[in-house]
């Protein structure tokens, strides 16, 4: 099935809202505070436990954020543009990552850099 732009949005929206119901989840799974129990072990699964949920719920929200920031795209008539080099983005990579920012040698340029920006 070849690309379709129509496709990449509805795919986003179904991803924005599955996003947003495991964020409401993660909240309202908001762990107790530690050191209530009578065992140090219990304390530091609990300590354990809500590290992994922190870690977790800023994914979930980086992840919400990235689709967002793909919607509006479709919104201001740049999708599919990369935001380094100005460049169309490959159709596969979006069919395949449909909230790409980037190209694939700007990814690439980001990757090695270690950096959220891209410099050419």
């Amino acid at each position: 099935m070849p690309f379709s732009y129509e496709r990449a949005k509805r795919e986003l929206l179904e991803e924005r809202a599955k996003l947003k119901q495991q964020l409401e989840q993660l909240e309202a799974a908001e762990y107790e505070s530690i050191g209530y129990s009578n065992h140090m072990a219990d304390d530091a699964t609990d300590a354990f436990d809500q590290a992994v949920g922190v870690a977790l719920k800023r994914k979930v929200e980086a992840s919400l954020e990235e689709v967002e920031r793909a919607l509006a795209k479709f919104d201001n008539g740049t999708y599919g543009i990369c935001e380094a080099c100005g460049a169309r983005i490959d159709r596969a990579r979006l069919e395949v990552l449909p909230q790409a920012m980037y190209c694939l040698d700007c990814q690439a340029r980001y990757e090695q850099s270690g950096t959220r920006t891209v410099s050419h």
